[in-house]
């Protein structure tokens, strides 16, 4: 198998892993909003911040 193709499937593998971890992430998040009753204004700002968490992981990727 050639290089290009390695590093094709490992990419995607790597898309398919975040892709498997953010659905598991939006899970709990609205589990934790359904089971705490979170009004939306609650939710929203958990939102924010798990969105804010994503923008500084995908920051630090970039510096990798």
């Amino acid at each position: 198998m050639e290089i290009e193709q390695l590093i094709k499937i490992n990419r995607e593998d790597e898309r398919k892993n975040l892709a498997t971890l953010s659905i598991s992430r939006l899970e709990n998040l609205a589990a934790h909003i359904l089971a705490n009753k979170l009004d939306y204004a609650a939710s929203a700002a958990l939102l924010e911040s798990e969105a804010a968490d994503i923008e500084r992981q995908a920051q630090e990727w970039n510096h990798v």
